[in-house]
């Protein structure tokens, strides 16, 4: 038996499922056009990797019946670097330069 809960995800699903087709076709030329800036951009840069990243939100209003379903299409530039902190709990062996001890 499934309760009033389960009936409204199962149907939040269902419209989720149902808009997003209908917003990659609204966006197609938005997509293609990002597509072709992120691959020109990772030509430019060595060992750049062309990924698109398309995030789909449901925003469903509690309250009432309403349920939005977006998808933003840009490109972002995204820049990281990795770094590693030290740890405060693991001291600094006094080592001179050539590995050694003092």
């Amino acid at each position: 038996m499934s309760t009033p809960n389960q009936d409204r995800i199962a149907e939040l699903s269902r419209i989720i499922c149902a808009e997003v087709p209908i917003l990659i076709e609204e966006a197609r030329d938005h997509i293609n056009a990002a597509i072709n800036a992120i691959v020109e951009q990772a030509q430019e840069t060595e060992d750049a990797k062309s990924i698109l990243t398309i995030g789909i939100t449901a925003k469903w209003d509690l309250d009432g019946s309403n349920v939005v379903v977006s998808m933003p299409v840009n490109v972002r530039h995204k820049f990281s670097r990795t770094a590693t902190m030290d740890d405060p709990n693991q001291p600094k062996l006094p080592l001179t330069e050539d590995g050694g001890g003092e």
